[in-house]
């Protein structure tokens, strides 16, 4: 499936170049939709055309010279991140501010029509075979594909972001903006640490989900609801804030999130804003002892994090289960993406094999 800047392209025409030293192909099983895709086609200066899509599950098919611990065969999640090891922030043991790190350098691996196109976030998953380095790969062993697939992102983001950045611990009030794909592996992560969570969405219909995995309280915002006055409601209402975890990117939970946290507190912003959003700031809050932390991915180190999500989704201590509301054939692409702009779905997931 390609991006030419203006639309999907459901194609069989699209070819891999031939595998080099240390990478493998990898046959994708299923893709999860995520609204950093949905994100990149609304941006007029994005390289085109080019193969979306960040979130695999798939079967490896071959592997180049050098690679070792992988056979054909194997069942494998795949992660964004591929720092190269050798610049300043890698040397200075800070992985995640390598300029590779998380394809901002696209490659070009595809041919279509007798055009290169771009890989997005070193995945490119909506294609049926993609080329991958072997370190971004990870044994799923057991686990369904299409749980599988959410590891490289949505189960890593949200639960990291709880546990890595927010650095949740057990009798913290957490509070988690954006019940969506992220948000609930954000309540997840927050509910395992031994948290009281609260889970806020301006869906009424986000109470179960938020609910069901592991959120105690739920908020109900208001469209166009000042974020200020809703983090002194959520303060009036359910008492300290230790932890906020913003997950959706609006202007009115990020202003929020930045606001309600206690003094000595923390604020994690992951959600993906439309870009040149700008989000008020009361620096008497902050200067009064509050902590703010962004960083992609939740901050996830993923040779450390993503074996021991993957098992705690195996054993079920993570739901992953749940999180997936439907799976749709490639062919529906448009389907999938509608119903998760509609907010109608938790994860979006295309089965590239029907």
């Amino acid at each position: 499936m390609v991006w030419d800047g203006a639309q999907l392209h459901i194609t069989k025409a699209l070819s891999l170049r031939p595998i080099r030293p240390g990478e493998v192909r990898v046959r994708v099983l299923r893709s999860g939709i995520c609204h950093s895709d949905i994100g990149m086609m609304a941006i007029p200066q994005a390289v085109t055309p080019m193969v979306l899509g960040h979130e695999a599950a798939g079967e490896v098919m071959d592997v180049g010279p050098g690679v070792e611990g992988w056979s054909v065969g194997d069942r494998v999640a795949v992660g964004t991140q591929t720092p190269c090891g050798q610049c300043r922030e890698c040397g200075r043991d800070e992985p995640h501010n390598c300029d590779t790190t998380w394809g901002y350098v696209p490659d070009w691996p595809f041919l279509w029509e007798g055009r290169p196109v771009a890989s997005f976030a070193n995945v490119s998953s909506f294609a049926g075979e993609i080329l991958v380095k072997a370190g971004q790969l990870f044994a799923i062993h057991d686990l369904p594909p299409e749980q599988g697939a959410l590891i490289g992102c949505a189960v890593s983001t949200g639960a990291c972001a709880a546990r890595v950045l927010g650095r949740v611990k057990a009798g913290d009030r957490v509070a988690v903006f954006g019940i969506g794909g992220i948000g609930v592996n954000a309540v997840q992560g927050a509910r395992i640490a031994g948290a009281e969570v609260l889970a806020i969405d301006r869906n009424p219909s986000k109470e179960a989900v938020a609910r069901q995995f592991g959120a105690a309280h739920f908020h109900v915002a208001q469209p166009g609801q000042d974020g200020m006055a809703l983090a002194q409601a959520l303060a009036v209402q359910h008492g300290p804030i230790d932890v906020a975890i913003e997950c959706s990117g609006a202007i009115g939970a990020v202003e929020a999130a930045l606001h309600c946290p206690k003094r000595g507190g923390r604020t994690v912003l992951i959600g993906l804003s439309a870009p040149g959003t700008q989000a008020r700031l009361s620096l008497d809050a902050v200067l009064g002892g509050r902590e703010i932390i962004s960083t992609m991915n939740g901050g996830a180190r993923p040779g450390r994090d993503y074996p021991t999500l993957i098992e705690e989704a195996r054993t079920g201590r993570l739901n992953l289960r749940d999180q997936i509301s439907h799976v749709w054939p490639l062919e529906q692409v448009e389907d999938a993406i509608a119903a998760l702009k509609a907010g109608a779905v938790t994860r979006a997931v295309l089965d590239h094999m029907r």
